[in-house]
């Protein structure tokens, strides 16, 4: 998601501050072991999911392609995939062994009332259902862009559960919603309210996946500024959606996906930003 400078945003260069020194220390560290350089072609890199190939799956947001990237560990684009639909605002990506699911979900400024999510055939990628969602009590005609909770920018596929996590800029809490992928009539708009929110994490949340492994879900995100300031981090969460650790990730700017490998390693990317190039991080958690 590319952020506007401008009155509109709700996080100033104070409340940054405060969030970097109010997060708690976490019980185990996380070490960074390397970071690489996106190729251009990724520089709007707004997704992860670890594939069972070594491979990592990437996509662009709004104003560009339809394309689905398989990048290596070493940040080589390997595979392009251009799918027969619109990237309005592409924004998360997430998989299972017969499908991926392609996350149109883009909505900072709060103008959007129906979003898709493309499901997509892993044997045949011109087979696409199209599910529509939309927020129960999103009204867009009163929604503040930047200040509203109508948001997302993170889904995750959990064996029979498609979840969608809220990037909530009012607020400050998370919002978890399910979305039925079993739909008998495509093109119908589901109404989503949700049935856990998250509380306590330093900024709106633009990634996750599940570490099979901990049995504990991994999030990315941000807080920011109109002035281009930036305080990323990643948190773990329990089952049932509690705070475990929040990382400060230092130095890194608009983090936008995350996705654990079969290795349990944490891959993060890095959309690129006003003196960063677009990147992607290896991390541990030890």
């Amino acid at each position: 998601m590319k952020l506007i400078l401008g009155l509109t945003f709700a996080f100033t260069a104070t409340a940054l501050v405060s969030a970097c020194s109010s997060i708690p220390v976490p019980s185990t560290p996380l070490n960074i072991t390397k970071t690489i350089t996106l190729p251009k072609a990724l520089s709007e890199t707004s997704g992860l999911s670890c594939a069972d190939d070594n491979q990592i799956l990437s996509i662009n947001d709004s104003g560009n392609a339809p394309v689905v990237y398989s990048v290596s560990y070493d940040g080589t684009i390997t595979e392009e995939l251009a799918l027969s639909i619109r990237n309005n605002d592409w924004e998360a990506i997430t998989a299972d062994d017969e499908y991926l699911f392609v996350a149109d979900i883009g909505n900072n400024k709060g103008q959007r009332e129906q979003l898709e999510v493309y499901k997509v055939s892993r044997q045949d990628f011109n087979n696409v259902t199209t599910l529509v969602i939309k927020y129960a009590d999103n009204n867009p005609a009163s929604n503040i862009p930047y200040a509203h909770d109508f948001d997302a920018e993170a889904l995750l596929k959990k064996g029979s559960e498609l979840l969608l996590f809220s990037k909530s800029w009012r607020s400050g809490n998370t919002h978890i919603y399910q979305i039925n992928d079993q739909v008998n009539e495509e093109k119908v708009a589901q109404t989503l309210t949700p049935f856990a929110s998250i509380e306590g994490l330093p900024g709106v949340v633009t990634g996750v996946d599940y570490d099979a492994s901990k049995n504990q879900y991994v999030v990315v995100g941000y807080k920011s500024d109109p002035f281009g300031n930036f305080a990323a981090f990643m948190a773990s969460l329990s089952s049932t959606f509690a705070v475990l650790n929040i990382w400060p990730l230092e130095g890194y700017k608009q983090v936008e996906g995350v996705c654990v490998d079969s290795e349990g390693a944490y891959w993060f990317s890095e959309e690129a930003t006003d003196g960063r190039a677009a990147s992607l991080s290896k991390a541990q958690v030890l």
